[in-house]
């Protein structure tokens, strides 16, 4: 299923005009594989129970209601949901926010994991009967080299006009693939952490990265170290330390890249205000915004992906 408009669900009114395509929707759902791409300045959708999925958002921020915090997806990161999570999501912004996620059946994961570990020559000789548990960590992600790239790639071809079921579900292995080796890179980053028992740097990093989507999703607003110490329940002194031994920079450093490089997004789209760039980074004032520029002396970010057709505005 692939569907370059947001879907028109509840708590929007059902009317002659939808009820057909809900229908249709709600027997697909998690039995294949499926795309949702669309534009929109509002929408908001329940918290419901999803498969497994990976989110997008460009031109603004797809905030997700996961529990007990919010996670925000926007330019330069992505999110994976497990199978079985129950969230909602809303969208807003001055002008239209793309957003786009892909939903894989339920089941897909859990297979390629089991034929990975079978090997190519064992799965020559039997079938894959039993799925793997397939579990990923519910985090945001900085643009990677293994997800970010298929993702973009399916959204280019969705906008090209690419209808097929059968392409989508090739894809879908692929990126699932492409999902696991992520995962691997993402759990040799947490052999970094200085902690004796597994269950130990386990939790470590959970807070951890809970502390790193913090950072993530409010970049762009006063983040005391405190309050980052907070949201991972440590001390400051043992927050410090050790988010510094899993991402390899201190808690600072990491908040000031993350400003920088949404600044070079915004001014690869054409912004050319600083004060209003330094605004909405984080950053407060040119000065600062331009000593990071300067001290960055990074390459070009991804290019901006194309647009979605617009929907539900």
């Amino acid at each position: 299923m692939i569907l370059t408009e947001l879907p028109d669900l509840p708590p929007r009114p059902e009317t002659p005009a939808n009820a057909a395509f809900r229908r249709d929707y709600v027997a697909r759902w998690g039995k294949e594989n499926t795309v949702l791409c669309g534009r929109s300045r509002l929408a908001e959708y329940p918290r419901v129970n999803h498969p497994l999925s990976i989110k997008m958002a460009w031109d603004g921020r797809e905030v997700y209601r996961l529990g007990r915090r919010e996670v925000h997806v926007r330019a330069g990161s992505y999110l994976v949901l497990n199978d079985g999570e129950e969230y909602g999501s809303t969208l807003s912004g001055e002008r239209p926010v793309t957003s786009f996620s892909v939903f894989l059946r339920r089941g897909l994961a859990g297979e390629i994991v089991a034929a990975r570990r079978l090997g190519l020559e064992r799965c020559m000789e039997q079938a894959v009967d039993t799925p793997a548990t397939a579990s990923f960590s519910p985090h945001l992600r900085a643009d990677d080299r293994h997800v970010t790239p298929r993702m973009r790639h399916i959204h280019e071809r969705v906008l090209a006009g690419e209808r097929s079921q059968a392409w989508l579900d090739e894809q879908a292995v692929l990126l699932v693939d492409d999902l696991i080796r992520a995962e691997q890179a993402a759990f040799a980053t947490t052999l970094r952490l200085p902690a004796i028992k597994p269950s130990t740097r386990a939790e470590l990093s959970r807070r951890l990265r809970l502390a790193t989507d913090h950072i993530e999703s409010h970049y762009d607003q006063p983040l005391p170290l405190e309050t980052l110490a907070q949201v991972a329940c440590m001390s400051t002194f043992h927050f410090v330390r050790y988010f510094a031994s899993l991402h390899g920079v201190t808690p600072h450093a990491y908040l000031v890249n993350r400003r920088t490089a949404a600044a070079q997004r915004l001014l690869a789209d054409g912004f050319t205000d600083l004060t209003l760039i330094a605004e909405r980074t984080g950053f407060g004032s040119r000065s600062s915004l331009y000593r990071a520029l300067t001290r960055a002396r990074a390459p070009g970010v991804l290019a901006p992906p194309r647009r979605c057709g617009e929907a539900l505005n």
